[in-house]
């Protein structure tokens, strides 16, 4: 059984030897991490200031992420990648769920951090293992 990443870092299992997205990923888990700092307790609702650095943290984090997802996107297009049509669904499910997290937070809903750590935590750890490592086999493979 592999090890799961800790929310503040990047698992070496997840590396896919591409630099740029590699490092792009170890940035991301990085962001997640500052969900730490937002409370002492991980487990109770936000107050209002807490609430609004926690929305600072996702939206500095959906920024990259849709930065990244271009980035990674462009080079599974340029390789012809067949799963670029299934890559892009994901990343568009994911915007929607990290604003529709947002939403519920603006509008005063009860989200303790670490569900938000959680789902972005394993979100991206999934995402990595089952369709960014194909991606990076098969761009190795099919070098030119």
């Amino acid at each position: 059984m592999s090890a799961k990443p800790n929310p503040a870092g990047f698992s070496p299992e997840l590396t896919l030897g591409i630099p740029e997205l590699d490092e792009q990923h170890q940035t991301l888990f990085s962001m997640i991490g500052r969900i730490n700092s937002v409370s002492p307790d991980m487990y109770r609702q936000l107050d209002d200031d807490e609430t609004d650095e926690m929305l600072d943290i996702m939206n500095d984090l959906k920024d990259s992420a849709m930065q990244h997802f271009s980035f990674e996107e462009n080079l599974m297009d340029e390789a012809d990648y067949p799963g670029l049509d299934n890559q892009q669904e994901a990343h568009e499910r994911f915007l929607d769920d990290i604003t529709r997290m947002e939403a519920e937070l603006m509008n005063g809903t009860s989200i303790p951090p670490v569900k938000i750590q959680g789902f972005l935590t394993d979100w991206f750890d999934e995402h990595i293992r089952e369709m960014d490592l194909p991606f990076a086999k098969f761009r190795k493979e099919n070098a030119k």
